[in-house]
């Protein structure tokens, strides 16, 4: 094998291990366990906002359904909190997870679960820029 050759291998391979590294999460990741704490918690908050917006969608005392709704955000909102608590810097499905914060606290001010946005808000102020 001649030296042009075998740089042209070298070469070759360099190119396909950029290519390759280049095609991996982008860091830093969270990790799994606190990655799967996000997906259920901002889903979460996702579908009690949903449920939250067809309660008042109608005439009524909706203060009871609303308690109700406020307290399952209030737990989806504080393991949001604990992996924010970790590391704000994270990022899950193309986000740090002080953006999700962000997104969840104004969806949950826009869907009026406001007793689960001053939970979110207050576990997360203390490290807010």
């Amino acid at each position: 094998m001649s030296a042009r050759s075998t740089a042209r291998s070298l070469l070759a391979t360099l190119a396909a291990a950029v290519a390759l590294g280049a095609c991996g999460p982008t860091p830093p990741q969270a990790p799994f366990h606190e990655a799967k704490k996000l997906d259920a918690s901002t889903g979460d908050i996702s579908t009690l906002c949903g449920l939250a917006y067809q309660v008042t969608a109608f005439p009524g005392d909706h203060s009871h359904d609303l308690a109700n709704l406020e307290a399952k955000a209030d737990t989806s909102v504080r393991s949001l909190a604990s992996v924010y608590a970790r590391n704000p810097e994270w990022i899950y499905q193309g986000e740090t997870v002080r953006q999700l914060v962000v997104d969840a606290l104004t969806t949950l001010h826009a869907c009026g679960l406001t007793r689960a946005e001053q939970t979110l808000r207050r576990e997360t102020s203390h490290q807010q820029d």
